[in-house]
């Protein structure tokens, strides 16, 4: 082998050579940290940048769920007020559905009884005119109980008159007082059921009603019946006489009011009978007259109202 020898110029030119790589190696190798970090430092800012913009995303997303969530809960509730709502508006329609009902059954009765209310005061105008002239005679032919009562004062007077003057100063016979009357055939028919108990009602604030009412409550004494009279206070649109039975009276009471109802028509009444419409014991207004016995207590009422004849 063969060796190269070298002099200290070539020796200084290779050293001078060998420091300048040095330094080019060196330098190379700062430029090559540096290049290293500042890709570093800008990888952790991407990286940080790229998290906070993923964070930004996931809270956006959050936010959105929540918000959908509440929306949904939103519509739930709307719909749960929705049904709600369609359950009262159906409950209001059934419940109009049933007032019309009960308003249209209640026209239905309110017409049943104006009708039947009708029939009646035509088939008491249709009597009134079949017994017109029959009444007439019977009329002019029956004394009232008033004229009973002044026929038998004239007499009682008379005969305190002859038994003053003695049985020398009696009275001739052409003023001697005449044997009673026979009793009428409205009382005669009405003495079947002597002993039956009424109430008469007068209502207040009509004109005749009192005196048709004493006439009646003669009748009704001269024929044995248990009556009183009260006065009838608060109700009105009452017409002519209506004769009264309490529901679920015996045959007997309900008889006596029938042929008490066709006396007073034959005595030319306006005279109708039919049935308490309520509980017997209960009426409006007020009544004014004896305490005993009860306006109540009888089965048979008899009501003068207006245009009793």
């Amino acid at each position: 082998m063969k060796l190269v020898g070298m002099d200290i110029g070539e020796l200084r030119g290779w050293a001078a050579f060998m420091d300048k790589a040095m330094i080019a190696s060196l330098i190379a190798t700062i430029v090559a940290v540096a290049a290293l970090g500042i890709t570093t430092w800008l990888s952790y800012r991407l990286s940080g940048a790229v998290r906070a913009h993923e964070q930004a995303a996931f809270d956006r997303y959050k936010g959105m769920e929540g918000q959908s969530a509440q929306l949904e809960r939103d519509v739930a509730t709307a719909r749960e007020r929705m049904s709600t709502l369609e359950q009262e508006v159906t409950a209001a329609r059934e419940r109009a559905a049933t007032l019309e009902q009960e308003a249209s059954a209640a026209r239905e009765r309110a017409e049943t009884y104006g009708q039947a209310a009708r029939d009646a005061n035509e088939r008491a105008v249709r009597a009134d005119r079949d017994i017109a002239a029959a009444s007439a005679k019977e009329r002019a032919a029956q004394l009232d109980a008033e004229e009973i009562r002044q026929r038998l004062a004239e007499l009682g007077k008379r005969v305190r008159e002859a038994t003053e003057r003695g049985p020398d100063q009696a009275a001739p016979a052409s003023v001697a007082a005449s044997p009673p009357k026979e009793a009428s055939p409205i009382v005669a028919g009405l003495r079947k059921y002597a002993g039956t108990r009424a109430a008469v009602f007068v209502v207040d604030q009509v004109a005749d009603a009192p005196a048709a009412a004493a006439t009646i409550s003669a009748y009704l004494g001269d024929a044995g019946w248990a009556s009183q009279t009260w006065k009838w206070s608060g109700v009105a649109g009452i017409f002519g006489v209506v004769v009264l039975v309490k529901q679920g009276s015996d045959p007997a009471t309900d008889e006596a009011a029938s042929a008490l109802a066709e006396a007073l028509r034959a005595a030319g009444f306006s005279a109708t009978k039919a049935d308490w419409p309520a509980e017997w014991h209960r009426f409006r207004g007020m009544l004014d007259g004896p305490q005993t016995p009860g306006p109540t207590e009888g089965a048979i009422r008899i009501v003068v109202g207006t245009k009793p004849r």
